[in-house]
């Protein structure tokens, strides 16, 4: 579980670092992945927000990790 959300958080570590330096056209342009990413995003916040009320639940969030990195 570790492993898969750390190959995770380093994947998302580069995406940012990505758009901060690309040119702006690039940037612009990687606006149309948005869709493909949003359900993502939803979901890890949904595990964030669990996280912090304490009803965090670990095979969920494995499994949600698992689709992603595979």
């Amino acid at each position: 579980m570790r492993g898969r959300i750390a190959h995770l958080s380093v994947l998302c570590k580069r995406f940012a670092s990505t758009l901060r330096r690309c040119e702006p056209q690039a940037f612009l342009n990687m606006g149309r992945i948005y869709p493909d990413i949003n359900p993502l995003e939803r979901r890890l916040d949904l595990h964030i927000d669990l996280l912090k009320r304490e009803e965090f639940r670990s095979l969920e969030c494995v499994t949600d990790v698992s689709k992603c990195v595979s």
